[in-house]
């Protein structure tokens, strides 16, 4: 009688420790990448009652774990549920070592636990996560050659790999990592097109949509995934986001403004008020002062977490000073220097503005706005109110209150006219004179230019001088914005080289 027993809680194991999944799992998954975790819940409760075993729960559970800590930055809600990850991870070793799903499923967990302390700058943990998530999916790669699916997390490794500063290569050599941003973006593009997991194709398309925008130069491509995308940003909160960056990145502001106002509601108790964010900049981009005013004030009464407070602070005080109100601006720069933490780019800077009181002329400001917005031919007005007293009717060098100004100016100049279509000679003179008044300065507007001037000579397929100034925009240091701007010179240098 007790071998029966033995032999019958054998070939239950059996039976229950798996990957099943079945649209109970489906429904969970489409539920926690809609950001509706209350609703995710039900379903892995449900799952749990009839299937405990099943090893989709113990993913599931960790992709509502990961996207809460980013989006909500909750710092005690990151500490209270790390060490899920270890014990997730064991439970899974009494899973189905044969399913493809096994290696894979202990791969997310440690890659979305790199990038949750990554948010926390636990540099080191994440980087020993990310080396095992790496291992973990590449051995799946070479047992299931067929599963795609490998390619969500070793895309998203092989492009960011692909982007390293040169100085920490002998630890990816030591750690024997490779990779490059060409082999991620067509390793994610396999999935993508693969209809045998169409069921993650929102997640990919937000993965791809990511790296072509942060590491890509390819607009054709960043107008494609838009399209992919269409109505969907309708339905999912992870897909407007998508579709707010691209048609940002495209410079169709107008349509960003559509696609955030058009945003799914937010059912569950964690907000992506980030949102909220990006909606006062496209407003801001339009000069709609009332708008982008109201925006960032409920951004930051609502908003618990820790990053862009400084930033939208920022914004603040420079509506404050195109409405001509000292005392405001004065008030708001004081509050990003008390307020919020200096980890991302865009907070960095927004505290250097703040610490030396700094906000360039209206006019520039203006035009950088415009700008951004993609209003290129009212930006290009903006720049013309500068009156030419220098040579070739520029404006000389005593037009300008500081050197940064000038330096802005230039730069300006030129990412305008090269939206317009005008001479690229013209446009890289400009650039040039950015670059050669900038060379001693902090601000981001030299490296940049030598980063635009790659990338036109990029493409112009003239190899020699695109490597020539994406290697002068990494010779820079010491700037605003330096690791975004130095990431996509390496992808520069990367897609030439290939």
């Amino acid at each position: 009688m007790r071998k029966l027993t033995l032999l019958f809680l054998f070939f239950t194991q059996l039976t229950f420790a798996s990957f099943d999944m079945n649209a109970n799992m489906q429904k969970s998954y489409h539920h926690i990448i809609n950001l509706d975790f209350e609703s995710a819940d039900l379903c892995l409760l449900k799952e749990e009652a009839k299937n405990p075993e099943n090893g989709f729960i113990l993913l599931h559970r960790n992709y509502i774990d990961f996207l809460i800590i980013l989006i909500s930055e909750d710092v005690h809600y990151f500490r209270s549920h790390e060490h899920f990850k270890d014990v997730r991870i064991d439970l899974l070793n009494d899973n189905d070592r044969e399913s493809p799903y096994y290696l894979y499923s202990k791969a997310e967990i440690s890659l979305q636990w790199a990038f949750a302390q990554l948010k926390f700058e636990q540099y080191h943990t994440a980087a020993y996560e990310l080396v095992k998530a790496y291992r973990l999916l590449e051995k799946n790669q070479e047992i299931f050659p067929d599963f795609t699916l490998n390619n969500k997390g070793l895309g998203l490794i092989h492009a960011l790999l692909g982007v390293v500063p040169k100085q920490f290569h002998w630890m990816l050599n030591f750690a024997g990592l490779k990779g490059s941003v060409a082999v991620g973006l067509d390793e994610l593009d396999v999935l993508l097109n693969d209809n045998s997991f169409v069921m993650y194709e929102d997640e990919v398309i937000f993965l791809l949509s990511f790296l072509q925008i942060n590491l890509g130069n390819n607009d054709t491509l960043c107008q494609n995934y838009l399209d992919r995308i269409g109505n969907g940003y309708q339905d999912n909160l992870l897909l407007n986001f998508a579709a707010a960056r691209l048609a940002h990145n495209l410079g169709q502001n107008d349509y960003c403004l559509k696609v955030l106002k058009n945003k799914p509601n937010n059912r569950g108790i964690i907000k992506f008020h980030y949102l909220d964010y990006l909606q006062g900049l496209s407003y801001l981009y339009m000069l709609d002062y009332k708008n982008a005013e109201q925006k960032f004030k409920y951004f930051l009464e609502n908003f618990r977490g820790i990053n862009y407070i400084k930033s939208a602070n920022h914004k603040l005080a420079w509506i404050a000073f195109l409405q001509n109100n000292i005392q405001m601006q004065k008030e708001y720069f004081a509050k990003v220097i008390s307020d919020g933490s200096a980890l991302l780019p865009e907070d960095k800077a927004a505290l250097k503005d703040a610490q030396r009181n700094h906000i360039a002329q209206s006019v520039l400001l203006k035009a950088r706005l415009l700008y951004d917005g993609g209003y290129y031919p009212l930006a290009l007005l903006e720049l013309n109110q500068i009156e030419g007293s220098g040579t070739q009717g520029y404006p000389g060098d005593q037009y300008f209150s500081s050197v940064t100004d000038e330096i802005e100016y230039w730069y300006r100049l030129a990412r305008v006219e090269s939206k317009l279509n005008n001479s690229e000679n013209v446009i890289i003179s400009h650039y040039k004179k950015a670059l050669e008044k900038g060379k001693n300065s902090s601000s981001h507007y030299a490296p940049m230019s030598a980063l635009q001037i790659g990338l036109i000579y990029e493409k112009k397929n003239d190899s020699n001088q695109g490597k020539f100034y994406f290697n002068k925009c990494l010779a820079m240091s010491g700037f605003d914005y330096q690791r975004g701007i130095h990431q996509k010179a390496k992808a520069g240098l990367e897609r030439i080289s290939n």
